[in-house]
């Protein structure tokens, strides 16, 4: 859009066969379900903010204190413990952070700090819910970079009628190509030639928007080949697997509270429950996810399968007589091949120069994403950020 706003004639080049990326919402059975970001993180002077009240847009706040938490086999935890058990988890961030070690992951240093860590289960679920759900991996996830990147202040707002609408807001008007996988950028000539299968492009500049994890498996040949440190940084950045499911009955049995909490053995799998009809009234929904390995393994279980752990759950907490859910979605961000992944981390490996290297263009060649944001990556707004930043190198160069 700035660039149009220039004068500049512009195509995008769309993969799939909707704009937004990993926006996307699905309203299928009534509920505006994201499949990928939900979340404006930190409203205040957030960019998205003022996109959401362009797009008119509804949010809703949820307050992550207001909880129902539960341990395995049913017994409830009091407010307390969980207070005590965030306390405890704020702490560890700080033990890990001291004694990180360059080339050790958080999990190697954890276990040297707090050995016993996992054993008490609700100290477990912040090292899942509020670590390896942001972040990625805790044998990936770099010892010394965990608190890496910048925040906005203010409250984390959800998207209550689909994250969509920002996509749809700021693609309006422009001549976008679906259904155009890019194969490969030839930048060696006068003007770059961007291969699409059997169509082809010229242009003055390319922007380039896919995702890390397309960049990594080398999907989409550059001639000539990226320099040597920017394949490095491809390299160096880990990229987290997340994934969303929601969950529809005829009628809710849950507690009435922003989150359920659930503490089983096994980690980073439907252990945290957003109750949808506080963000949408009467939707009879709850909204759970699966990180890392997690993530990955959901993708190789069938909905049966996923369908009688969520249930397990929910029924160790709530008791046998909850019902099957009437209807349920859910993504599969590692397979899907425009995306292969949710977001970018700070790996082990990971330099916080490779993000400032991803955003340096290579002649005419442009790059922009969530993972070339040194402050903002793996959030919309860093996304957001990063285009508005190639765009200004055009339009300035």
């Amino acid at each position: 859009r700035d660039l149009v706003a220039a004068g500049r004639s512009v195509i995008v080049v769309e993969a799939s066969s909707r704009i937004g990326g990993r926006l996307r919402t699905d309203r299928s059975l009534g509920v505006a379900f994201d499949m990928g970001a939900s979340w404006i993180h930190g409203v205040d002077g957030n960019p998205i903010t003022k996109l959401a009240k362009q797009a008119k847009a509804p949010t809703a706040v949820l307050d992550f204190a207001d909880v129902a938490v539960y341990d395995e086999g049913g017994a409830k935890r009091t407010l307390e413990e969980f207070a005590a058990a965030e306390a405890a988890y704020e702490s560890l961030l700080e033990e890990v952070l001291a004694a990180g070690e360059e080339g050790a992951s958080f999990a190697e240093v954890l276990e040297k700090v707090e050995p016993d860590w996992f054993d008490d289960r609700l100290r477990a679920f912040f090292t899942s819910t509020y670590l390896t759900f942001d972040t990625g991996d805790l044998d990936q996830l770099a010892s010394t970079l965990v608190d890496e990147g910048e925040e906005f202040d203010g409250a984390e707002a959800v998207m209550t009628d689909g994250y969509d609408r920002i996509a749809r807001l700021v693609g309006d008007g422009l001549d976008v190509r679906v259904n155009t996988p890019v194969t490969s950028i030839d930048s060696s000539g006068d003007s770059v030639l961007v291969t699409a299968g059997k169509r082809r492009f010229t242009a003055d500049d390319v922007v380039v928007t896919v995702p890390l994890g397309v960049m990594k498996t080398g999907a989409i040949e550059f001639v000539p080949p990226l320099p040597s440190r920017h394949l490095a940084a491809i390299d160096g950045i880990g990229f987290n697997a997340v994934n969303k499911f929601l969950f529809v009955w005829d009628e809710p049995f849950w507690d009435d509270v922003d989150f359920v909490v659930y503490t089983p053995q096994r980690r980073d799998v439907f252990n945290w429950f957003a109750n949808v009809n506080h963000l949408v009234p009467g939707a009879n929904a709850l909204m759970t996810f699966a990180y890392a390995d997690e993530a990955r393994a959901s993708e190789r279980s069938s909905d049966a399968e996923m369908i009688e752990l969520a249930m397990t759950h929910l029924r160790d907490m709530y008791g046998e007589d909850v019902p099957e859910p009437k209807a349920m979605l859910r993504s599969a961000w590692a397979n899907d091949p425009f995306t292969l992944g949710a977001y970018s981390f700070t790996a082990v490996g990971t330099e916080m120069e490779h993000f400032d290297r991803l955003a340096k263009p290579v002649g005419s060649v442009h790059f922009a994403g969530e993972h070339t944001h040194r402050d903002y990556f793996s959030t919309v707004h860093g996304a957001y950020l990063s285009g508005v930043r190639a765009a200004a190198e055009i339009i300035d160069a």
